[in-house]
């Protein structure tokens, strides 16, 4: 019996009733409703189908064993007069969609021959329009050519945003919309697209969504229908392929609307269809994806894309397993499993279709890699326009009126076209190919208006449709939209002025100014070292035995391992002396960036952040750090924003209790920012623990995630840096004097530590008591709880400014306490006080303009001149220069390397260093030595200088015995003395880059030595080798530590194998395999009594334990590294 219908006459009916045309009730159409545990979509979807103006023919349903009430829902809608579907056809629950169509049109033919001349799918989450059925048909029959029309896609709960207008795919496979981000329906928002994107003309895509999509049956049944390989997913593109193929035109009519949840898609869902890659909605969609472009391309594109998407996926895996995004990385796998495991069937797939190809092509129709870059373009664009905007609404200030669509009645009424552009696609024959239209230079920002705003600005009071039931039986309606036209230039115009990138090209400006004496990639002076090369770096660091002081098994200073892997990174442009003097010449910029990005969450005007990181960036200690070389306090100049920024993040409730694993990648990635600084800066590193422990106790909030953040915070920098935290405990005053060479250090006064200089060149004193009087200032004008947190942290500094000033340590290798520099706990203080400004800065929308506002602008410009001032004039002084420090000649430091042997080098403001096989470079004086060994050198060198020649000449054997090849006085005086001295035991050699003599011992020695019994008998018994160039009795052995092996032959009793190498715990010593006693030769060396008998004898140092620590240490840096890899953004 016939059903009723609605007698409602929509808009479009009474266009055509205007011309004579009668009302269709009913269309000759077959809808098809597919369900799968969709009950809480499927009821308002069969409401909308009630509503059909015109209804179709008939409609069936198809359940596939739906576990929820849409069984109930279904039955129901099929009961009754007022029934809307004719019929249930209930199916397995691993059904798929191509299966789920196929038996629903099968069912029709069979029980009413004709079921109609169209199929129209839907989804249980799709609602189309009342008119969406009646303007596809149209579109229809204005476009014979059309086998298959789609209506334009928006979203469920918000209509006005568009998220289908067609679809399309690219060469690697990837499902393409052509819809930018937040894309809105112009219709819907009753407003004027004046940029010509308004969807109104229908356009030939290459497919559209299976949600909507209309259907010739005579297409239907000549082209067999979805693949029944692709159970779901692709299916539509794949049968929109075909049927462009086959001759027919495919078109997206947005005139015609729906809305559709994708449930499947967004995860609202499970899968359980049948599939051979598995039940994931990803690997489905991405394994689907590739089959559909290779069963469908042309034969070159096949026999090339095999092996390109099987390498293209494998690494998209690796990539997002190491953004740990391992629901991508398993679906690339599954996808190159699918596809070479011979799941796909790609040879009968191209066999199928190749048997309904006809003569139509595809041309133009997918997406390009141009037009992919250029949407990626856009859509970073897009991104940043959206959250600029909602930072500036946070902060109660909206765009300027330019860039904010107007109202209606504001602008003329669109054109109307006429003649020919005034019909569809299709009327006229096969249309020009256009593919997806680009995306719309306008997005959506949902934002909160505050009720002050201007009418211009406010969204339009007009009536536009609901997004929801008015009733309140739906969900909560969408926010207003802030709708900006993304215009290039515009955007470009705002990029270029915008206040981070100006500072970042202007802190450049000024560092090439700044260090314009000191370019180049081999920075060395002051406190910094010469750096070895990448290759020597890491092996400094690795090695057990380190030819230093004379030689220790100490750890290796954890700086190195920073320093090689910054090196890696610059290995094309000279290795970690490149990176060394990057991290010097890019001091400003970098510093003043971190700054910039660690106050991004802060509600304070970006020009206001952008000064505050240029002060920061232009601190006096910074800038006395980079003219004196010390890479230490560079270091955390850097990183302390970051690292500070990262723990206030953590402590702040909602980083930790929302959802996701944004607090783990921030946690991973500020431990990783401590242990850098703890490498370099102990008491920056035991600063900001104290920070993280009172802040956990002081903030509160509970939870496991803040127990495992706090042990991340910190244990892991520990971890990170095994095995040299031992070496800080067992020498606290590592914690007072940082990483680096030793040197004077120049005493501030008490009234310059309080204006931030902590003494040396590269500042001018009270300079940065500007920053401090500011804010003072500001706590008395606009006091403000939000200065606290930075107040406490600057207290902190001051702390450990007194700590440093009050407190004298024996730094390693030196013999004297001496007080540190206080540059890097200054810069706490500092970083400090430019937090608790930033808190008075905060923006309050509510509050009045203040008129002290313009006079403390003034004021703060004029502090940042002077500190530019600062940076500019002074901070180009100091020792730090291209090629600085002493240099050996070449020959010295390869007949060193040859030899194995050291060299002595004697300094006025620093410690005496003897270093084997090279010349003195970075890292090495933060060796622990071994107890006695700096008093030794230290007793050395001062006989070395004596005035008298058998004490001189004494010391020159002692060094020789010791392995000391070379000494370099610490000036031309000294060595003039010492070779008058030393008589024909020193001999000339090439002097060193900064015009130091160096002198050749000319005794009988080597790394290793084999002593005569008279010899052996002195040296064990505290003598001293003798001065004389011929007493004989010492055979240089051609090996070193820390492994020496020689085979001895047969001899007299009593002789004696000496090591050029401290005596400490660990050496071991085996005679033919068994282990032999360790002796100390002249009072400090390695030795082993040989036997009379042919023997082989070894010395060595163990290495097991080492490489312990090192695999550990790797195994903790790999994980805290792919950790601290950010994934994508919860709102993306």
């Amino acid at each position: 019996m016939p059903r009723e219908v609605s007698t409602v006459v929509p808009p479009r009916s009474r266009q055509v009733l205007s011309r004579g045309a009668p009302v269709l009730r009913t269309a000759p159409v077959l809808a098809v409703l597919v369900c799968h545990d969709g009950a809480q979509w499927l009821r308002l979807a069969l409401s909308a189908l009630r509503h059909s103006t015109p209804r179709p023919r008939h409609i069936i349903a198809v359940d596939t064993g739906s576990s929820d009430e849409t069984a109930t829902v279904l039955a129901a809608a099929a009961q009754g007069a007022d029934r809307i579907l004719d019929g249930v056809i209930t199916l397995d629950r691993d059904t798929g969609f191509s299966d789920a169509v196929h038996a629903a049109v099968d069912h029709a033919v069979q029980r009413w021959g004709d079921p109609g001349g169209w199929i129209w799918l839907l989804h249980d989450d799709s609602a189309p329009d009342p008119e969406c059925l009646a303007t596809l048909l149209l579109a229809a029959e204005m476009s014979p050519s059309a086998g298959v029309l789609g209506p334009l896609a928006v979203e469920w709960q918000d209509p006005r945003l568009v998220i289908e207008a067609g679809l399309s795919t690219d060469a690697s496979g990837h499902r393409q919309t052509g819809i930018g981000p937040s894309e809105v329906d112009w219709n819907a928002l009753g407003r004027t697209a004046d940029d010509g994107r308004r969807f109104e003309q229908s356009t030939e895509v290459l497919a559209v969504s299976s949600a909507g999509m209309l259907i010739r049956r005579e297409v239907w049944e000549r082209l067999g229908g979805f693949d029944r390989a692709i159970p779901m997913m692709r299916e539509d593109i794949d049968f929109g392929w075909r049927v462009n193929r086959a001759g027919q035109v495919v078109l997206c009519v947005p005139a015609a609307r729906i809305r559709h949840v994708r449930a499947a898609a967004r995860d609202l869902r499970g899968v359980d269809a049948r599939s051979v890659v598995g039940p994931s909605p990803r690997a489905i969609d991405r394994a689907h994806g590739l089959r559909t472009f290779l069963v469908n391309c042309s034969t070159l594109s096949f026999l090339i894309g095999v092996p390109r998407l099987a390498t293209l996926c494998l690494l998209r895996a690796l990539g997002f397993a190491m953004q740990r995004r391992l629901a991508e990385s398993q679906a690339e796998l599954r996808a190159v499993g699918y596809l070479l495991g011979g799941g796909a069937r790609l040879r009968a797939a191209r066999a199928a279709r190749s048997a309904t190809a006809g003569r139509g092509s595809v041309r133009g129709l997918f997406t390009s890699r141009l037009t992919r870059f250029r949407n990626a373009v856009r859509g970073v664009l897009s991104t940043m326009v959206r959250r600029r905007v909602a930072a500036d609404a946070a902060l109660g200030r909206l765009p300027d009126p330019g860039v904010v669509w107007t109202p209606p009645e504001a602008g003329q009424a669109p054109r109307i076209p006429l003649g020919p552009d005034g019909l569809p696609a299709g009327a006229l024959g096969r249309p020009k190919r256009a593919g997806l239209r680009r995306p719309s230079d306008a997005i959506a920002v949902p934002v909160a208006v505050p009720d002050d705003v201007p009418g211009g600005l406010r969204p339009s009071p007009r009536p536009r449709p609901s997004p929801v039931p008015r009733d309140g039986s739906g969900p909560e309606p969408a926010g207003d939209l802030m709708l900006v036209h993304v215009n290039r230039g515009a955007v470009l115009r705002q990029i270029a002025l915008s206040p981070p990138l100006l500072l970042v090209l202007g802190l450049i400006a000024l560092a090439v100014v700044v260090n314009s004496a000191r370019w180049g990639n081999d920075l060395a002076g002051g406190r910094l070292l010469p750096v070895g090369d990448l290759g020597q770096t890491w092996a400094d660091y690795v090695a057990t035995w380190h030819g230093v002081a004379g030689g220790t098994a100490a750890p290796a200073p954890a700086a190195l391992a920073v320093v090689g892997t910054l090196g890696a990174l610059f290995a094309p442009l000279g290795g970690p002396p490149a990176a060394v003097a990057f991290l010097f010449l890019a001091d400003l910029p970098l510093a003043g960036l971190a700054a910039y990005v660690a106050t991004r969450r802060a509600p304070v005007r970006r020009w206001v952040r952008a000064l505050l990181a240029l002060g920061y960036a232009l601190l006096p200690p910074a800038t006395a750090a980079v003219a004196q070389g010390r890479l230490d306090v560079v270091v955390v100049h850097v990183l302390l924003p970051l690292v500070v920024s990262g723990i206030a993040s953590l402590l702040v409730r909602r980083r930790t209790s929302a959802g996701g694993r944004a607090w783990l990648s921030t946690a991973a990635g500020t431990a990783l920012g401590i242990a850098v600084i703890g490498a370099f800066a102990p008491l920056v590193h035991l600063v900001i623990v104290v920070v993280a422990l009172a802040g956990f106790v002081l903030v509160p909030g509970n939870g496991t995630r803040r127990g495992a953040a706090l042990f991340l915070l910190v244990l892991m920098p520990l971890a990170l840096l095994l095995p040299w935290p031992a070496v800080v405990i067992q020498h606290p005053a590592v914690v007072l004097h940082g990483v680096g060479t030793l040197i004077e250090n120049q005493a501030a006064s008490v009234t310059e530590l309080l204006t931030l200089h902590a003494g040396g060149p590269g500042a001018w004193p009270y300079v940065g008591g500007a920053i401090v009087l500011a804010v003072l200032a500001g706590l008395l004008i606009r006091p403000h709880r939000s200065a606290l947190p930075g107040l406490a942290f600057a207290l902190l500094g001051v702390l450990a400014v007194a700590l440093v000033r009050v407190v004298a340590a024996t730094p390693l290798g030196a013999t004297e306490p001496a007080h540190g520099w206080a540059g890097a706990p200054m810069l706490i203080v500092g970083w400090g006080l430019l937090w608790a400004m930033l808190g008075l800065c905060r923006t309050d929308p509510t509050a009045a303009r203040s008129p002290l506002a313009r006079p403390a602008a003034v004021v703060g410009v004029l502090i940042l001149a002077a500190l530019v001032a600062n940076a500019m004039i002074p901070g180009r002084e100091g020792p730090l220069r291209e090629g600085g420090g002493m240099a050996l000649p070449n020959t010295v430091v390869h007949e060193l390397a040859d030899t194995r042997r050291s060299v002595l080098v004697s300094a006025t403001d620093g410690p005496v260093r003897q270093i084997a096989a090279r010349a003195p470079r970075f890292g090495d004086d933060d060796y622990a030595p071994t107890p006695a060994a700096p008093l030794r050198l230290a007793d050395l060198d001062a006989d070395l200088r004596a005035a008298d020649s058998p004490t001189v000449r004494s010391a020159v054997v002692r060094a020789a015995a010791g392995g000391v090849l070379f000494v370099v006085p610490p000036d031309r005086v000294a060595g003039e003395q010492l070779r008058r001295l030393a008589g024909e035991l020193v001999a000339d050699a090439p002097e060193t880059s900064d015009g130091r003599p160096v002198l050749r011992l000319q005794p009988a020695a080597g790394s290793a030595a084999l002593l005569s019994p008279e010899l052996a008998r002195a040296a064990v018994t505290g003598g001293e080798p003798p001065t004389r160039l011929d007493a004989g009795g010492v055979v240089p052995v051609d090996a070193a530590p820390p492994s020496v092996a020689v085979r001895v032959s047969d001899g007299p009793q009593g002789r004696l194998l000496v090591v050029a190498a401290e005596e400490e715990p660990g050496w071991q010593a085996t005679v033919d395999g068994k282990q032999a006693a360790i002796v100390r030769a002249w009072g400090h060396l390695v030795a082993i009594v040989i036997p009379t008998r042919e023997a082989e004898v070894r010395i060595e140092q163990p290495t097991a334990l080492r490489s312990v620590l090192l695999l550990t240490q790797g195994a903790v840096v790999l994980f805290i590294l792919l950790t601290a890899i950010p994934g994508r953004r919860e709102d993306d």
